[in-house]
């Protein structure tokens, strides 16, 4: 059922979150919610590998279908005082992203890497990270499935072993858990065991497509981490003088 799926890749079946907006929004306050969330999911990322792609696609196809519940005055009534839908969501295909392109007509892939690379490390960023700490409590295991933006799980750990030093966040018994060496160990090993079976099947058709991602990877903007640092860094000060 669509609204299961929601709650499977999203965390939540609530359209509007969703979407990022609230249930008064208007219409142009969803559309841009709906923008947003579609560019943050968008499966023609330059840098996404074959899986990641997968993983997207789906996700795009959810938002597409809240956004045509929600866009549609008729079924958002419904919706509203029924919180049932359609459960047909169908599949991803050349259709849904006509649609997509119909309705941001200018938008190309390069407005999309565009837009990741403005996004890491701006306050949109630092406020979904924050987000995704309350709703899982700090379990690490479950935020890095939903955090965008990073190479890999010792660079969003440090993300948040910076906001908990910044007095951001408090550290959760869960995080620790979660964060264990052990844990750390075995998201880097199963990362491994990924990227190997993504190179292995692409190797015999398009091995230049593995190297092609690869290096895009590495001439990435600096790191997340780094602009967490010079814009958040100086921020325990301004604590200090306010006390």
């Amino acid at each position: 059922m669509f609204l299961e799926e929601c709650k499977h890749n999203f965390d939540t079946d609530c359209l509007y979150e969703l979407l990022g907006v609230k249930k008064d929004c208007d219409a142009k306050e969803l559309k841009k919610g709906y923008y947003r969330q579609s560019m943050l999911w968008h499966p023609d990322k330059s840098n996404l590998d074959e899986e990641d792609k997968k993983k997207y696609t789906v996700k795009f196809q959810l938002l597409n279908k809240a956004y045509q519940i929600l866009s549609d005055d008729e079924k958002r009534k419904i919706y509203d005082e029924t919180g049932s839908v359609d459960d047909e969501a169908g599949e991803l295909n050349e259709d849904v992203l006509k649609a997509w392109r119909n309705i941001f007509k200018k938008v190309t892939k390069e407005d999309i890497d565009n837009y990741m690379k403005t996004y890491q490390g701006s306050e949109e960023q630092k406020k979904e990270l924050l987000e995704l700490y309350a709703r899982f409590k700090g379990d690490f295991s479950k935020i890095k499935e939903y955090a965008i933006g990073f190479e890999d799980a010792e660079e969003l750990k440090a993300a948040f072993d910076l906001f908990i030093k910044d007095g951001e966040i408090e550290k959760t018994k869960k995080y620790e858990m979660s964060t264990s060496q052990k844990k750390m160990l075995g998201y880097k090993r199963k990362a491994e065991k990924e990227a190997a079976e993504f190179e292995n099947a692409q190797k015999d058709d398009a091995s230049d497509l593995v190297a092609l991602i690869q290096s895009r990877q590495k001439e990435r903007n600096s790191s997340f981490l780094d602009s967490l640092e010079a814009k958040y860094a100086p921020s325990s000060s301004k604590k200090a003088k306010r006390q």
